[in-house]
Order: structure tokens, then C-alpha cells, then sequence
């Protein structure tokens, strides 16, 4: 269908809806505007600046009727980063668009009927600020020293941050005392332009249990003032681990490299909930809202009856934090990841913690799975908490072919759950939906979905 609207034009919408990155949708003579920084429902003047099948992007030129809900952001370079994408909306109403916005996508892509399901109050936070637990710094060389940062809305230009309001507070310090000393031994940013350079990343994570600091400074290639350096490092208060990891690649988009080298402390810093303890290395893989995470962990554990649901697989399991969390009540639990790292930390936690009753098997679930119904085994349970991209083909064809009894399911995209659970209805009721809010002042939504066979 032709569109019709052209580039440079300027129209008068008004938003019906957030989109899943934030994003303010209206219509125009019933073709869907983009238009970031607005929310419903808000009447916008915009200029079109791109036409897409289907629907097209605008900015916002003036708010010709603000929100009710509209206030100032917290944060002074909010409208530069692209970290954060609604820290214009009061959070109260953050909470029920985000919640909106799921059930739209489960109407649009599941075809379930929710009033024929429970489906409850999105999950919030008290205090929705400084409670990310890990930072991944990119650095750059400046006239006056080098600067962490975070990147402008899709591009690779870096604003420089030291103090971000989303980051626990001993992140924001321990960095600035990180920077003087890297400083001080004349440590250079990588250049991707020159290839000159040698740091590429600071990765500082703080525990939430006892305010232990591991920090991994993300390098190009040694150099042995960094030994000097992490000496330096570890005299700040509360580090007590100092690693680099070598990453080479100028064209790879991910932050560590393949291995770890510890050059200061110890190898783990500890987080826990409740008695269990959890050993974290720098690559493990643990949530960056730890108070959320306790949350997302006790729905898991209050749709399980322990009575009858016994044997339970634990499918992405990471480094085993949902496996740890429910072992005490469990007969049995089997985690299954494809990441080696985040095997060996499984491993390492079970041992930490002495639970007999948990086995971790590396390998893609699809095929896990497949094997262990081969060997004629059963499970009562099976959590699933994959990636963005959801379940595959394969996993849910095993699920219709081998059912099992109960499926909990994590999502972290509504989009994918929401495909995912129209081909699963096939066998499963779904039971309940419960969302929660593991990233504040972000469009990002996480959630619990129970189906049981029917």
C-alpha cells in the first residue's frame, strides 16, 4: 500500500500506544508514526524523517497536548544516551504502559483470550534508580584524560557519563577513581580509526550481599603497567578482584574475549539470596537488578508445587541462579546451557553450596532435551528463561511431542513469547501471566508465563 505521508512532511498525531523500544505509536489516515520521546496520550506535531513498509518514523517537532504523566528526567544526558528510554513518564505510568504493551502483544500474536487467564499487576520497583549492579564502560581519549560512557541512540558516538543515576552509586565512584589511575600510568583508549590503543572496556560489578567490587578491564593486548595498575586498583575501597580479558577483534561486538586473567585478588566475588550464595566470576552471568531478581525468583518458586513437582529442568540456565534457588525443595533439577562459562559457574555454585540433588549438561536445550528423553527420564517441570529471540523450532516441537506437565516460562520479549505461546496453545492452557519491571526508566519487559498440559 502506498504510503501516505512523504519525508519533510510535518502532521498532527495523536499517541495511542508505547512501542517495545519506547517509542511513542500514532496514526495518521490509519498508517502507524514512530515517534520517540512521546507517550499517549499526547498530541504531537511531527516531522516524518522515514518511510518504512508499513509504517513511518517522525520527530517530535512540539507537544501540542502534554500527559498528565510527563515530568522532567532525572538524568542530565537522557535525551543524548540512548541507555534509557522513559524516564519522561512518571514511573507509576511507566508501569501500566509497559503492562499495555504486553497484553497488546499477547492479543496481536497469541490469540489468547485474557480474560480467560490470570493476569497480574506488573511487578514494580520502590525506588526505581541506582539499581543496576554491573557496569560495561566503553572508554575514549579526551584532551583532558580518559572517559567512560554510553552510546548515542544508534550510532557509535560515545557520551561521556560518570555519574549515571541507573548505576548503584559505587559503580559511578569506583569508576571516576579507576579512570585517575589508568590515567596516571598513561593507559590509552583503544582507537578502532588508528589502531593504536590498548583499554576497550571497564566492567565493574558490586555485590548486593556483602559491597564486593570485581572490576575487568576489557584490553587489545598486555601491557605490564597494568599489573602496577591493578595493585593501584585494589587499594580502593571494597575491590577485591582485578581482571583483564583480551579482545582483539575491532569488529567484535562482544565486550569480553574468550578468556579471563586474573592480575589482582581473588577470582569471585559473592552475591546471595537467602542462604544460598552465588559465586560470581566476570564473565557469570547473574541479573543486574538483584532486587527484581528476588522477585522474579519467588513467582518462579509460588507456581511450583513442590508436593508433586519434584523432578524440574532448568533450560538457560546460566550460572545456575534458578536452579540454586529452588534446590532445597526440589528432588531433582537438571540446568542446560550452551555457554560453557556459564556451565563452569553452575558447577562452581553447586559446589559452593553443597547441593546434591542439581546436574548442569552444556549443550544447545533442543538437543539436551532430546537426549534425556531418549534415556526414558521424566520431569515434572521445565522453566524455560531464553534469550530475546525466544524458543526455537525445535524446543517447541519437543514440547508438543514429549509434553510435560507444567511449563514456566521467563521472557524478556513480548514479541517472541507471544509467537511462542500461540504454537504451545496447541497443548498447553496458559495458566496466569505475571510481568515484571527488571529494568525501570527502560521499555524493557519481563515476565512469567505458566501453561499447564491440557
Amino acid at each position: 500500500m502506498e504510503s501516505m505521508l512523504e519525508k519533510g512532511q510535518e502532521v498532527l498525531i495523536t499517541i495511542r500506544r508505547m512501542g517495545i523500544n519506547g517509542e511513542g505509536i500514532g496514526f495518521y489516515k490509519k498508517q502507524a508514526v514512530f515517534v520517540d520521546g512521546v507517550f499517549p496520550p499526547e498530541e504531537v506535531v511531527v516531522n516524518i524523517t522515514d518511510i518504512k513498509p508499513g509504517y513511518a518514523i517522525g520527530e517530535k517537532v512540539r507537544i501540542k497536548k502534554k500527559a498528565f504523566y510527563r515530568k522532567s528526567p532525572f538524568c542530565k544526558h537522557y535525551f543524548e544516551c540512548g541507555g534509557c528510554q522513559t524516564q519522561h513518564i512518571q514511573y507509576e505510568e511507566q508501569l501500566r504502559l509497559k503492562e499495555d504493551m504486553l497484553k497488546q502483544t499477547l492479543l496481536r500474536y497469541s490469540g489468547l483470550d485474557l480474560d480467560k487467564i490470570k493476569f497480574n499487576e506488573m511487578v514494580g520497583m520502590n525506588i526505581p534508580k541506582q539499581y543496576r549492579h554491573k557496569a560495561q564502560m566503553p572508554v575514549r581519549n579526551t584532551k583532558l584524560g580518559l572517559v567512560t560512557g554510553l552510546y548515542k541512540k544508534g550510532t557509535n558516538d560515545l557520551i561521556p557519563i560518570d555519574d549515571c543515576p541507573i548505576h548503584n552509586d559505587r559503580i559511578n565512584q569506583v569508576n571516576k577513581q579507576i579512570l585517575e589511575i589508568l590515567d596516571k600510568y598513561e593507559i590509552f583508549a583503544f582507537d578502532s580509526k588508528t589502531m593504536r590503543g590498548l583499554l576497550r572496556y571497564i566492567v565493574t560489578r558490586v555485590s548486593s550481599h556483602n559491597q564486593e567490587i570485581q572490576v575487568t578491564l576489557v584490553i587489545t593486548i598486555y601491557n605490564q603497567v597494568l599489573k602496577t595498575a591493578a595493585k593501584e586498583i585494589m587499594e580502593i575501597a571494597d575491590v577485591v578482584s582485578v581482571s583483564i580479558s583480551k579482545n582483539r577483534d575491532a569488529k567484535n561486538v562482544e565486550i569480553f574475549g574468550d578468556t579471563i586473567e586474573l592480575l589482582e585478588g581473588k577470582e569471585t566475588i559473592t552475591e546471595s539470596i537467602g542462604d544460598v550464595k552465588y559465586l560470581l566470576r566476570p564473565k557469570s552471568f547473574y541479573q543486574l537488578n538483584p532486587e527484581q531478581a528476588k522477585k522474579l525468583y519467588r513467582i518462579i518458586k509460588e507456581n511450583i508445587d513442590f508436593r508433586k513437582e519434584r523432578k524440574i529442568i532448568d533450560a538457560y540456565s546460566g550460572s545456575g541462579a534458578i536452579s540454586m534457588y529452588l534446590a532445597k525443595d526440589a528432588e531433582y533439577i537438571l540446568g542446560i546451557d550452551a555457554n560453557q562459562d556459564s556451565i563452569s559457574s553452575a558447577l562452581l555454585n553447586k559446589k559452593a553450596n553443597n547441593f546434591e540433588n542439581l546436574e548442569f549438561e552444556v549443550g544447545n536445550v533442543d538437543e539436551v532435551l532430546k537426549s534425556y528423553y531418549n534415556k526414558n527420564k521424566t520431569t515434572d517441570v521445565i522453566i524455560f528463561d531464553p534469550p530475546r529471540s525466544g524458543l526455537d523450532y525445535k524446543t517447541i516441537d519437543i514440547l508438543l511431542r514429549k509434553p510435560v506437565q507444567k511449563i514456566i516460562y521467563v521472557s524478556c520479549n513480548p514479541s517472541t513469547l507471544a509467537k511462542n505461546l500461540k504454537e504451545l496453545r496447541k497443548k498447553y492452557d496458559v495458566l496466569s501471566v505475571t510481568p515484571l519491571d527488571m529494568f525501570p526508566q527502560t521499555a524493557h519487559i519481563e515476565s512469567v508465563t505458566v501453561l499447564r498440559l491440557r
